[in-house]
């Protein structure tokens, strides 16, 4: 284990061909690699979107991160604001994007959240933060451990029904 020189700071525009990058090769090892691709054109239009939003303090608001290592971007995470149930006159902070590359040390992901963390609660209108994981990625379930840890608790259960057509069952 080496020493890195690790620095945390807002998205750049010039970041979006990076982060872009960086949800392709999380894609490859994602449930979804054989059932279809990531649209870049639409990846590079939500991430250059969420960057001309970020530090926002309104619903559609969002917060965008990078963690650079020795001057390379090799985790980010990105986070918006919506209205509470999305109907509510309050705010609450959604994670939308926690990205971390192989290269990117184990204190990266750590420190993107409490910014993220840190975001939500200096916003007077969020009255809740949260922080979600899948099945999507092999890995996604030992983020319950690290959210317990940070003091959040568990708040229902997501499901979902795959629909399985006849184009996805050639594919795979």
């Amino acid at each position: 284990m080496g020493i890195w020189r690790l620095s945390l700071r807002p998205a750049r525009f010039a970041d979006t061909l990076r982060l872009v990058d960086m949800l392709v090769e999380q894609h490859a090892g994602s449930r979804f690699v054989a059932l279809g691709n990531v649209d870049r054109e639409a990846a590079q239009k939500l991430i250059a979107g969420a960057i001309q939003r970020n530090g926002n303090v309104y619903a559609g608001g969002t917060l965008v991160n990078v963690i650079e290592v020795d001057g390379v971007i090799e985790a980010f995470g990105l986070g918006s604001l919506q209205r509470v149930y999305l109907i509510g006159d309050r705010l609450e902070a959604v994670d939308v994007f926690l990205v971390a590359s192989d290269n990117a040390p184990p204190l990266a992901t750590r420190k993107l959240l409490a910014a993220y963390v840190a975001w939500a609660e200096s916003n007077p209108r969020v009255i809740q933060t949260i922080l979600s994981h899948t099945d999507a990625l092999p890995t996604g379930e030992r983020m319950a451990f690290v959210y317990a840890r940070m003091r959040f608790t568990k708040s229902g259960e997501m499901w979902r029904r795959d629909i399985v057509r006849d184009e996805m069952k050639e594919a795979a």
